[in-house]
């Protein structure tokens, strides 16, 4: 193969491979499903600290590969009652805070999902540094690479 040729094929593999086609799939595990609830379940026992009693979760996103999960999800009350911000760990806190949504990473090891990380009302992309500190893709939290 002819060295100009070679840059041509290494040019279109780059292309390739920057386009994302061998980007991990990401599913969303189905309503429930067990695999849903235990990864919900390994972020509530943190959550129901924070908000001073148990909570039931409202999933907005929540996007799963063999071995994350990244969830945002809206804490209420067991029936759907609200959550008064004043009445929790983070009241101190509420000036700084964008409502209660929690943004949170799990992982799976020793067969069950784990907590990493998580975040409670951020006013920013709270978790964008989460790739470089556990490693998990990008591309699972949303985030361009």
């Amino acid at each position: 193969m002819s060295f100009r040729r070679s840059l041509v094929v290494a040019a279109l593999a780059s292309l390739w491979l920057a386009s994302g086609s061998l980007a991990q799939p990401f599913r969303e595990p189905a309503k429930g499903s067990t695999e849903r609830a235990a990864i919900l379940d390994a972020i509530r026992p943190a959550v129901e600290a924070e908000m001073r009693g148990p909570v039931e979760f409202v999933v907005t996103t929540m996007r799963a590969a063999p071995n994350w999960a990244f969830m945002q999800v809206e804490p209420q009350r067991p029936g759907g009652g609200s959550i008064e911000l004043s009445q929790t760990g983070l009241r101190d806190e509420a000036d700084m805070m964008d409502g209660l949504t929690v943004f949170a990473l799990v992982s799976f090891q020793n067969g069950r999902w784990n907590l990493v990380d998580h975040v409670v009302g951020p006013t920013d992309v709270a978790y964008a540094g989460w790739p470089l500190r556990y490693g998990v893709p990008a591309a699972l939290l949303g985030l361009e690479q």
